[in-house]
């Protein structure tokens, strides 16, 4: 295949993630791959940098917020992921991240559109949802050997469990091995560089500082 017909194809899928469309989204990922265009590339330079993009465009560097265009973008994402998954060889992740958003709040709409930036990204999540176990981060992190623990707050109660969270990693003397992020809407930078934390606005921020984390560009 042509660089240009590949480039060609790769735009096509990403316009249909900025449009939303959950229909046209996995049917040109089918194509493409009919086409020859391995499922890893596609994953990376289709549904990785389109994510990047359409937030980009909807938002440039402002915090993200509720915005329909993106939740579709996003879903259309997620299913061109699963027309993926079975194409996808074999990989050592770029890392293993534990995401969720602690216990007592019950938002997590933010926290899934991170989790499928983080995957289209090549990372491996370990996604726990909503409402969850502040011991559940710890034990999760070290069951799976996870680098960074990601955590999404939607309300302003959530700063005192990620406290505990903290106070928790250290007890379990995990503190200095795992990088922790955190984000949401009521989650600034400034709370975040007073614990010593990364902080992203946007799902692809998100996944810029994981790639940090673990030395990547």
């Amino acid at each position: 295949m042509s660089n240009d017909k590949e480039t060609e194809i790769i735009d096509k899928l990403k316009k249909s993630i900025f449009e939303g469309d959950v229909d046209k989204a996995p049917e040109v990922t089918q194509e493409a791959l009919n086409a020859g265009i391995t499922a890893e590339r596609l994953r990376e330079k289709a549904i990785s940098e389109g994510i990047a993009e359409l937030e980009g465009m909807l938002y440039g560097n402002l915090k993200v917020w509720g915005n329909p265009y993106l939740f579709m973008g996003m879903e259309a994402a997620r299913r061109c992921l699963q027309v993926l998954e079975p194409r996808l060889k074999p990989h050592k992740p770029l890392g293993i991240v534990v995401l969720g958003t602690p216990q007592g709040d019950v938002h997590d709409i933010g926290g899934k559109m991170v989790a499928i930036a983080l995957t289209a990204a090549g990372f491996e999540v370990v996604y726990l949802g909503r409402d969850v176990p502040l011991t559940l981060f710890i034990h999760k992190v070290r069951e799976k050997a996870a680098s960074i623990l990601a955590i999404s707050s939607y309300q302003t109660s959530g700063f005192t469990r990620i406290e505990k969270i903290l106070e928790l990693l250290e007890v379990a003397n995990m503190r200095d091995r795992v990088k922790v992020m955190v984000g949401g809407t009521t989650v600034s930078g400034r709370f975040a560089r007073k614990y010593g934390l990364l902080y992203a606005n946007t799902a692809s921020g998100a996944v810029r500082l994981a790639k940090e984390c673990i030395g990547g560009k």
